[in-house]
């Protein structure tokens, strides 16, 4: 059964590579730099929301096209700030194992959904990763 959402308000949020720490099951989160953020994609109100430290939950389309709920926040990392998605990232690193490899190429791209016209985001996996024999 093919279900239809009616997205709206489609927009490239980051290209990115695929780092050892988004995978590491210790971090179970998925950076998104400032400074590589390609376009707006929060509300005013969902602006306040992060500048006082709250974030929120949002859905993610996986690249295998399951769709999870994560945590969508705001971090300082290494100097600079990023969003993160959290909650669920080790799953969805399970889920989508044959993707999700170092030097992976994804795109990240928010959408808006339903009447409260609700913030998700959809990964798609633009460039294959390294197997693990290439790495060693």
């Amino acid at each position: 059964m093919k279900k239809t959402w009616g997205g709206t308000d489609i927009k490239l949020v980051i290209q990115k590579f695929i780092k050892p720490t988004d995978l590491n099951p210790g971090h179970n989160r998925l950076s998104m730099t400032l400074k590589q953020v390609r376009s707006k994609f929060l509300s005013e109100a969902e602006e306040e929301k992060f500048k006082n430290n709250q974030g929120m939950d949002v859905i993610l389309v996986e690249p295998c096209l399951e769709v999870s709920k994560v945590h969508l926040t705001k971090w300082l990392i290494g100097g600079s700030f990023a969003y993160v998605f959290k909650t669920q990232w080790n799953q969805i690193v399970k889920n989508n194992a044959d993707t999700l490899k170092p030097d992976a190429v994804v795109q990240i791209w928010s959408f808006r959904v339903g009447p409260e016209s609700q913030l998700g985001f959809a990964m798609i996996k633009v460039k294959d990763g390294k197997t693990v024999s290439e790495i060693h």
